[in-house]
């Protein structure tokens, strides 16, 4: 951790690797609750945070939050999409052998992700659905038709709390229409493939990683390829249910958000 976030945090504990309950235990010591924000890389939100929620159970600590902070996948088999396996691995274990209840928040896509900012997700580069071009001008790639509104939440309002959720304005048009609007720049809407020719790439390709046994290397190329389908049908786009009990924390709308934030 750089050492200009470190000076802000009271204490920070050092570990050697997942498995260290020495370093689990020690993060644990005083603690009311824990949040876990770790990225999705499976042998963290698997192997490590399980460790972690026993180190909470030693301690005698009651409130966890898990990783999360995406779309709906309560419901969701395991295979749709590789990035969320884990965590749904991690839920059913959680709730076969441990006293303690994880809360996990689903909030649609987080801003930076849906907007390509570096290093922020899965919708970033040869994956972006936000790319920014010379002079202002900015393409949203679309797969399929682009009409299923898509809700994400802003970082900030998600850190301030975790069901704060915020909704967008719509679809993938409304987005380039805002844009323009706000900035006075065109951006162009690029239809890449439909719903189906998407489909059996990620088919083909999963196929492909799995026969070769690099599926555990390959799976992040593919995931952008399912959220470009997530996001056009919309089957595991989040309801708020539970936004309305917090009324006093912000939502961020899209208009917002592109102002405030010179990337977009």
């Amino acid at each position: 951790m750089p050492q200009d976030l470190r000076h802000h945090l009271e204490s920070f504990v050092e570990m050697t690797d997942f498995s260290d309950s020495v370093a689990f235990d020690g993060a644990c010591a005083g603690v009311n609750a824990i949040i876990v924000a770790w990225n999705e890389e499976p042998r963290l939100v698997l192997d490590a945070q399980l460790m972690l929620l026993r180190a909470a159970e030693r301690a005698g600590i009651k409130r966890f939050h898990a990783v999360s902070w995406n779309t709906d996948w309560e419901h969701m088999p395991l295979g749709v999409i590789e990035s969320y396996d884990a965590m749904i691995c991690f839920a059913r274990q959680a709730l076969l052998t441990s006293p303690i209840k994880p809360l996990y928040t689903f909030c649609g896509v987080l801003a930076k992700t849906l907007f390509g900012v570096p290093g922020a997700g899965s919708l970033e580069g040869d994956a972006s659905l936000w790319v920014r071009k010379e002079g202002g001008e900015r393409v949203v790639n679309l797969i399929g038709a682009g009409k299923t509104p898509t809700p994400f939440s802003t970082e900030e309002d998600v850190a301030e709390f975790t069901v704060a959720l915020t909704t967008s304005d719509g679809a993938e048009n409304d987005l380039k229409e805002t844009y323009e609007q706000l900035r006075g720049s065109k951006c162009h809407i690029n239809h890449i493939m439909d719903v189906a020719t998407c489909k059996q790439m990620i088919e083909q390709a999963r196929e492909d990683a799995i026969g070769t046994g690099e599926l555990h290397k390959r799976f992040k190329n593919i995931v952008g390829l399912v959220y470009a389908v997530f996001l056009d049908e919309g089957c595991y786009n989040i309801e708020p249910v539970d936004a309305e009990k917090f009324p006093d924390v912000p939502r961020t709308t899209l208009k917002e958000y592109i102002l405030a934030n010179e990337w977009v």
